[in-house]
């Protein structure tokens, strides 16, 4: 009944040696890094003294204390800001993945401001952080009510966070292609500069960083409640919904408040969080404390390597964004390392023979499917708008007008084709029904060596691109894969690991977004799929190299129909596991390099078919590879002719206007998990 008054008495966990240690490290390594440039001008006293004053006789004293001073100062605040801000984050969520980037807080900041600076720009004159504040909680927001019912499952939490982030990121790249002229300044400040010329910034910025502060500890302990649950918790009194209510609305103030100022800072509020609980933090008031430091030291030490990169290329600005966005994958990959599958899939229940669509002839599927593709493909030659309005164009002009509209229709067509079998085989092969050569990472994997090849110089032929896509694909997939192993390639490890190998991918586009130019211009419409840069001669080597895969395809049906039954059975009716998944690997990484070098990285069509070919009841995988391809090739088919008359005269990329519709689609299948 009563304890042992002899029995030892619990102690307080005790903070391990190495996490102070580490924290100093980092600290003395950033401020050492982002000083060295100036200790050849300034001796230590006067670089110390200029982050309150200077020497107005020396012009070394008084570009540091305006420029280099003010950006260490708004680079710890802001870091602090943010490592508080995730740390918060992950206790109200009870999620080690959670951070405000992962929830798409900072994307949805980032959305807000492009939104009034086209159609409201009084709003920014009055006031930058109010917009960034209300599309800070309209993404927030939207991850809440598709993941209320599942009680913020870890995985589905995250994967609707990310799936935001990237739908808003195409809706602003839809603002940005078409506004370019008004919006190209502010998608260089949106990857994220902490470049200053004076105090006024930091000044404005660190009393709301500190309230906000303030605020999220006065929080604490209801937040160490929840620990205990959200039954014991609402047992002892709290409210739980309005304490996560309260502290999800700082952390949007906090991350948008932020955007507002400096752009994207991505992942500084997952890294120092994940960080401090590797190295020992274990109690809420460590984490948070512990969190706080790591992030304004993990922002300092990126923000220099930034402005070193700036310095050794040839001038272009390197914004900070992209040297924390390198951050974010390794931790993400760290993290996993040591997270449970506890949860199921989304979509996949735990019978796996729950969702049966009644079968039906593939004979008349495909048919329905295939004169959809032709009347889409004859609407897209003949009917279109024109300089005296809409107009049909007669049968026998199609000649003249092939020249613009067949190859980019055909180019548009084959990728969709390459993209609903890639993702039918990775469905299968993974046994996971939210698996996608999008989701997996490969076709980031594919479009990060297409960056490298064109910030690099390099002039490269399509076959040669072709060869190098096809090599990033396989190598993303194959250390998805590695990785993935220890877990026995759980749905939630394969999905969270692709993500992470996609972020790099985005560093690189966000140094592109920065540089400017002709360059870039050039490589953000291939990277949101423009197919009217396709000629005649690679949509015919498309086609052709497409029918060959597709004979490779008739060899893999019965491999892929006796893998998911798992190692030991498909071993003992004679398949030699290993090389079946090594050549459904390198087909899978060929098919979305090929589609990739046309349409671009994000499309979610090698999400979207496979599912469509079930739901037509296609269920054997031989019926669901054909309906999945002709599905696949009907929706970018549709996708290209809508994507030059929605907006005429101007243009929309395809694989933008796929990946629109496709994010919906994906977050609509999030909301109905356990359906």
């Amino acid at each position: 009944m009563y304890a042992d008054a002899s029995s030892p008495l619990v102690s307080r966990p005790v903070i391990p040696a190495r996490l102070p240690v580490a924290a100093i490290i980092l600290w003395f390594g950033a401020l050492f890094a982002s000083a060295t440039p100036w200790l050849g001008e300034l001796n230590v006293g006067a670089l110390v003294s200029v982050f309150w004053t200077f020497n107005p006789d020396d012009y070394s004293s008084v570009l540091a204390h305006f420029s280099w001073a003010p950006r260490v100062s708004i680079a710890i605040l802001i870091g602090c800001g943010l490592g508080l801000a995730g740390a918060v984050t992950q206790q109200v969520l009870g999620n080690p993945l959670a951070s405000p980037t992962t929830l798409g807080v900072e994307a949805g900041g980032q959305f807000g401001v492009t939104v009034a600076t086209l159609f409201a720009p009084g709003l920014l004159a009055f006031s930058p952080d109010l917009v960034a504040i209300g599309g800070g909680l309209l993404a927030i927001g939207m991850v809440i009510a598709l993941t209320w019912r599942l009680g913020f499952s870890p995985v589905t939490v995250i994967l609707a966070g990310l799936v935001i982030t990237f739908f808003l990121g195409a809706m602003n790249m839809a603002f940005l292609l078409l506004k370019g002229e008004w919006l190209g300044n502010l998608f260089i400040w949106g990857a994220g500069s902490l470049v200053q010329n004076n105090w006024g910034p930091f000044m404005d910025l660190w009393p709301k960083v500190l309230v906000i502060a303030i605020l999220m500890l006065l929080l604490m302990r209801p937040l160490q409640v929840l620990q205990l649950g959200q039954s014991s918790a609402s047992s002892l009194g709290a409210k739980v919904g309005l304490v996560r209510a309260l502290a999800l609305f700082l952390v949007v103030l906090m991350t948008a408040t932020v955007v507002s100022r400096v752009g994207v800072v991505a992942f500084v509020g997952l890294a120092a969080p994940v960080l401090a609980r590797l190295l020992g933090a274990r109690t809420l008031a460590s984490r948070l404390l512990w969190s706080t430091l790591m992030g304004g030291g993990l922002l300092l030490l990126a923000d220099t390597l930034a402005h070193w990169a700036s310095t050794w290329g040839d001038g272009s600005l390197v914004p900070t964004g992209t040297t924390t966005a390198l951050i974010g994958g390794p931790v993400i990959l760290m993290a996993l390392q040591g997270f449970r599958n506890t949860h199921h899939m989304p979509g996949q229940a735990s019978n796996p023979g729950d969702f049966m669509p009644n079968r039906r002839s593939p004979l008349l599927v495909s048919g329905a499917v295939t004169a959809l593709l032709a009347i889409t493909l004859i609407v897209s030659m003949g009917w279109a708008p024109g300089l005296d309005g809409w107009n049909w164009t007669s049968v026998t002009q199609w000649d003249q007008a092939w020249v613009w509209r067949g190859p980019r229709m055909l180019a548009a067509m084959l990728a969709g084709v390459a993209l609903g079998l890639a993702g039918t085989l990775i469905q299968r092969m993974t046994g996971n029904p939210m698996g996608s050569p999008e989701m997996l990472g490969i076709s980031g994997g594919a479009a990060l060596v297409m960056v490298l090849l064109v910030l690099s110089g390099t002039e490269v032929s399509r076959l040669g691109q072709l060869g190098a896509a096809t090599l990033g694909a396989a190598g993303a997939l194959g250390l998805l894969l590695l990785l993935a192993r220890k877990h026995r390639f759980a749905g939630n490890q394969l999905l969270l690991g692709g993500l992470a190998l996609y972020v790099f991918m985005d560093a690189g586009l966000r140094l592109v977004m920065a540089s400017g130019g002709t360059v870039a211009s050039q490589l953000l419409n291939w990277m949101y799929g423009s197919t009217w840069l396709v000629s005649e001669n690679e949509a015919f080597g498309l086609m052709g190299f497409i029918v060959l895969i597709c004979a490779l395809l008739l060899l893999i049906v019965r491999p892929l129909t006796i893998l998911p039954l798992g190692e030991t059975s498909a071993s003992s009716l004679g398949l030699p596991v290993v090389r079946a998944r090594l050549l459904l690997l390198m087909l899978a990484a060929v098919l979305t390099a090929s589609a990739t070098v046309v349409i671009g990285p994000l499309s979610f069509v090698g999400l979207i078919a496979p599912h469509l070919a079930r739901v037509l009841g296609q269920q054997t995988v031989g019926r669901q590879l054909i309906v999945a391809a002709l599905v696949g090739g009907l929706l970018l088919a549709v996708a290209d002719y809508l994507s030059r008359i929605v907006v005429f005269p101007n243009q929309l990329p395809a694989g933008l206007l796929a990946a629109l519709v496709g994010g919906v689609y994906f977050l609509w299948g999030l909301s109905r998990h356990g359906k």
